[in-house]
């Protein structure tokens, strides 16, 4: 099941990667592009004609690698999320079965190989993780910034800002979804060991020095150690970008206004003198 998964994960970015590129180039921007290159007089003459498809070459293998890279990185992230929540899920009911044999060394020892796992993999990704999501937020910024306040309004250029905001959308849940899923199952696992002395009442003490010395501290998986990812963190995020949304766009709305009104008043003074 996984792997269709993977599959379905792979195909999604590759279609939504092209079809932002073949949007893209299909867009007033990159006519707009080529008038500046053939106006500038920075560019050489003889460069003109091929200046915009070297651009145009370098900035697609440049988003292809960038998507690439991310999309491997947080698609890598939401899958180990996802096994280690289904391994979280999985340790209570096998250890009901180990209470049964009366067995707590064995739950005890499978507890800590998941913790220490999921220590590991917070300190080997946190860091780039926390990059992502920034990058993430930046590009849902612009992109909704953009689709708010398009610089050139045709149909097209809103298609290129709609897909590329889809898809970091996407990127974004799949990235913090799954880690705060994980998140809560290790805190149930992790109550569930807290609750493991109760369930031997014969070594009672033995138990509950053992789960006390070791497992009181709660592990997370965090944005480098600063964040700690749940639903809430996805709800603060979104909600940051509406409200910078809102300030930058109003205040560009303020400003055109305030260009217009000194027009205004200088067209009068004109008149005027």
């Amino acid at each position: 099941m996984l792997k269709i998964y993977i599959w379905v994960y792979c195909l999604f970015v590759t279609f939504v990667t092209v079809l932002f590129e073949v949007t893209l180039f299909n867009t007033g921007l990159i006519a707009n592009k080529q008038q500046k290159l053939q106006n500038s007089e920075l560019v050489p003459a003889y460069l003109r004609e091929h200046s915009l498809a070297i651009l145009n070459c370098l900035s697609s293998f440049l988003s292809l690698v960038g998507n690439c890279f991310f999309a491997t990185l947080l698609g890598y992230y939401c899958f180990v999320c996802c096994c280690m929540k289904q391994f979280f899920l999985h340790f209570e009911w096998k250890s009901k079965l180990l209470i049964a044999r009366q067995d707590y060394q064995r739950i005890l020892e499978i507890y800590r190989e998941m913790n220490e796992t999921m220590i590991m993999t917070d300190n080997f990704l946190n860091f780039p993780i926390l990059i992502s999501v920034f990058n993430i937020l930046a590009s849902l910024f612009w992109y909704g910034y953009s689709f708010a306040f398009p610089p050139n309004a045709d149909n097209v250029s809103n298609m290129c800002f709609s897909i590329g905001f889809v898809q970091y959308f996407v990127l974004l849940l799949i990235t913090l979804s799954p880690a705060s899923a994980a998140n809560q199952a290790a805190a149930m696992a992790r109550e569930f060991v807290l609750s493991l002395p109760g369930w031997f009442p014969k070594r009672y003490g033995i138990v509950k020095v053992q789960v006390r010395r070791e497992f009181m501290h709660k592990t997370t998986l965090t944005l480098w150690k600063i964040y700690r990812i749940d639903n809430s963190l996805i709800i603060s995020a979104i909600g940051s970008l509406i409200s910078y949304g809102i300030l930058v766009g109003t205040l560009g709305v303020s400003k055109i206004q305030i260009t217009r009104t000194n027009q205004y008043f200088i067209n009068i003074i004109f008149l005027i003198a």
